[in-house]
């Protein structure tokens, strides 16, 4: 992958990056704006789920977790590396599914952690359970090719 697209947040244009530049001071084509994207996992909830993941103009990874959830809290520290690992790539974002029961019930979540990959907005795979992280990372690069 030699580019990835990111929302100005500001004016919402799709600016298309270098991944060798992703370490520098990013401006938006359009407005010159700073670009940001995220370096570690984002909450999302029904209000935020739309521009966070369905208008996102590339890779997503949602877990769908619960705090009482042990196999949840494992597999936290292994996505905050991922989504650093692999920021600009692939956002990586969370949604608890104690309180966001119509998102948990629109995917059918029958139980957590249960990862779920988008691309543009649409549904690629899915992986429920915890796994360990070569294991992530090989179902993310035969999903996604990052």
């Amino acid at each position: 992958m030699d580019s990835v697209l990111l929302r100005c947040q500001n004016c919402q244009t799709i600016n298309r990056v270098s991944v060798k530049s992703l370490d520098s001071t990013l401006k938006c084509g359009n407005c010159k704006n700073a670009l940001s994207y995220s370096r570690g996992p984002i909450d999302v909830n029904f209000d935020t789920f739309q521009k966070e993941v369905v208008i996102w103009p590339g890779f997503v990874l949602l877990e769908f977790w619960t705090p009482t959830c042990v196999y949840c809290m494992r597999l936290s520290p292994v996505l905050d590396q991922i989504a650093s690992e692999k920021a600009g790539m692939l956002k990586v974002a969370k949604v608890n599914a104690q309180t966001e029961i119509q998102l948990a019930e629109q995917f059918g979540i029958q139980g957590v952690p249960n990862l779920v990959l988008f691309q543009n907005g649409k549904k690629i795979a899915e992986l429920p359970g915890a796994v360990p992280k070569e294991q992530l990372e090989q179902w993310i690069s035969s999903s996604t090719g990052i």
